[in-house]
């Protein structure tokens, strides 16, 4: 199959699955293309790809929410956590309602042990999609960690309701 079969299968499932909470973007131009490749080699967990590939995205559309959130997570993936909460920041700012980009800021932040300031990202994901499971569970393990085990078992007891 050749590379520009690949990027027209990519582009289908990713719009087929439902891409990235919300914030898909149809771009058939240059960026998205860049983005279908950084999307597809972090799939292959080629982080140092994916930051490449989506750096080109957001050169060619500085507003390209998707982008600046995957490349976050790129980021977060090789433990550069300013660097990935940068990119989620900017994601936040252009796009307010992107569950995605606040969950991923949360667990950059949980990673770093931040758990304080990953809490309210958790919580704002769970405000803006009350069924993500990763949230409550990722949002009780914080708890956990800052001994607040009533908030943690709630939490966790949430993760059991939605079947997770």
């Amino acid at each position: 199959m050749s590379s520009l079969s690949c990027v027209f299968v990519v582009v289908i499932l990713v719009f087929t699955l439902g891409g990235c909470g919300g914030e898909n973007k149809v771009d058939n131009g240059a960026s998205g293309i860049a983005f279908n490749k950084g999307y597809v080699a972090s799939k292959n967990n080629d982080f140092n790809s994916a930051i490449i590939h989506n750096s080109k995205a957001i050169e060619l559309d500085p507003t390209y929410v998707n982008a600046y959130n995957h490349r976050g997570f790129a980021f977060s993936k090789q433990e550069k956590y300013d660097e990935a909460t940068a990119d989620f920041n900017k994601a936040i700012k252009l796009a307010p309602k992107y569950a995605d980009a606040y969950y991923n800021r949360g667990i950059a932040y949980a990673k770093q042990k931040k758990f304080s300031e990953a809490i309210p990202d958790f919580t704002k994901t769970i405000e803006l999609d009350p069924n993500h499971a990763d949230a409550y569970g990722n949002r009780g393990n914080s708890y956990k960690a800052l001994d607040k085990t009533r908030e943690a078992d709630a939490d966790f007891a949430k993760v059991k309701e939605l079947g997770k």
